[in-house]
């Protein structure tokens, strides 16, 4: 009899040390199923793979339907208790938010059961937190997110304090208050270096968004730097989620310093991570990149492939944000190709858009797209005061790089107005603001 219960807590005790992806990859082979067939309709055949290889965790509801198709009940794939644990409804939350699936990662937080330990505290209210910034819901977001750092302060976990610091400014980020992000940031890094944990994972996310930061404010090769140092810090983790978004950051910065081939290289690089992850929202903000690099390149027919695309993948996940960002570059595509009136429609839809969700970065993008369309119809006068609203909200956010761009936009629609003087008050605005900077060695990029 104690031989019998000994086996049966070993039987308990080994299930309970096997992945999810494990699990769900013996139920699979042991009905002869094909990952094909246990996808059918579902989900793709790539995303079951990537389950049962544990680099992603599927939704409750995805996970309901495979269990179903396995002949298996949930809590198998679950924990031995008829509800998962407050660690397995941890972990399942924090795999939707890396996902960028923000709502649901928020329902599972919210429906998570209250952690006992004060680190796994901080994380349920970090995770909460990014989720909230993630849905623009920026008020609620702050209190979870101050909660967490208090929480992580008490455990005394350095690594848990910097990804407190790393949320916080992603917030800063998401409010469009770049440089309140880049202080937050550099602190962070400067107190992990103080630490000696410079090879930690967080620090290379803090590298990654302190690059991404840069890029908004106009210092693309500060940008490629970070971003350079963040590569050789995240290498060893090959996480495929950051691994894409950081070839997504360093393609922006290349863009921006007009390297369109490394611009390109990386951000398909990109596509390709998150096609394979599932990441809707994540690959309609490549699409979306990638259009505008065709604009630059001129390639009109390209752009206008890859931006419907974005459009149409911003518009499946619900993200207002990418769909916004989306029709101010197809406003710019239409400008460009002498489309005044679409150009017009798209630049006004952006505006209304940026307007009702609170994105005054984005409002002032749309406001300059439709100063380009204004001018297209020959409207130059109109035009003009939509270009002198964009420079005011880009001076206000410090967004230098689409300042720049707007002032020198404003100062050639002068001359074409034979308005020397004030033409020339613009230019000397742009070049205040230009910054010198040097393309890096691409032998050390990412």
């Amino acid at each position: 009899m104690r031989s019998q219960k000994r086996r049966r807590r070993s039987a308990l005790a080994g299930k309970n040390t096997v992945s999810l992806g494990r699990r769900i990859r013996a139920a699979r082979q042991s009905r002869g199923m094909t990952q094909h067939e246990l996808a059918r309709g579902a989900c793709s055949i790539s995303f079951v793979s990537m389950v049962e290889h544990d680099l992603v965790r599927p939704s409750l509801a995805t996970l309901k339907v495979l269990a179903e198709r396995l002949g298996k009940p949930l809590s198998h794939f679950l924990d031995d208790e008829a509800a998962p644990s407050a660690q397995v409804q941890l972990h399942h939350a924090e795999a939707l938010l890396r996902q960028h699936r923000f709502a649901e990662a928020l329902e599972a937080f919210t429906a998570a059961s209250a952690p006992p330990h004060t680190a796994d505290q901080a994380r349920w209210a970090l995770g909460a937190g990014q989720a909230l910034a993630g849905l623009r819901r920026f008020e609620e977001a702050g209190a979870h997110l101050e909660a967490a750092a208090r929480r992580a302060a008490t455990s005394g976990d350095a690594e848990l304090m910097a990804a407190a610091a790393n949320a916080m400014g992603f917030l800063a980020f998401r409010q469009r208050r770049f440089a309140q992000a880049h202080e937050i940031f550099h602190e962070a890094l400067q107190r992990l270096a103080a630490a000696g944990l410079q090879q930690t994972e967080v620090y290379g996310k803090l590298l990654a968004n302190l690059g991404r930061v840069c890029v908004e404010l106009g210092l693309p090769a500060q940008a490629l730097d970070y971003l350079r140092q963040a590569a050789e810090t995240l290498a060893a983790a090959a996480d495929p989620f950051h691994l894409g978004l950081l070839y997504f950051h360093v393609g922006v910065a290349w863009e921006r310093q007009h390297s369109f081939e490394r611009a390109r290289e990386f951000l398909q690089r990109a596509a390709e991570l998150f096609a394979v992850h599932e990441n809707i929202r994540l690959l309609g903000m490549v699409k979306r990149s990638l259009g505008m690099l065709h604009i630059e390149e001129g390639a009109l027919a390209a752009a206008q492939e890859d931006l419907d695309a974005s459009l149409r993948l911003a518009g499946q996940c619900g993200d207002d944000e990418g769909v916004a960002q989306t029709l101010v570059e197809l406003a710019r595509l239409r400008a460009r190709a002498g489309d005044a009136g679409g150009a017009l429609r798209a630049a006004e839809d952006a505006a209304s858009l940026a307007t009702r969700i609170g994105d005054e970065a984005e409002l002032a993008r749309a406001r300059a797209a439709l100063a380009d369309a204004l001018a297209v119809a020959g409207r130059r006068d109109e035009a003009a005061v939509r270009y002198q609203e964009a420079v005011a909200g880009f001076q206000a956010l410090g967004m230098t790089g689409d300042l720049i761009r707007v002032c020198r936009d404003l100062g050639f629609l002068l001359m074409q107005q034979e308005k020397g003087e004030e033409a020339a008050r613009w230019f000397a605005l742009a070049f205040s603001h230009q910054s010198p900077t040097t393309v890096l060695s691409m032998d050390r990029a990412p």
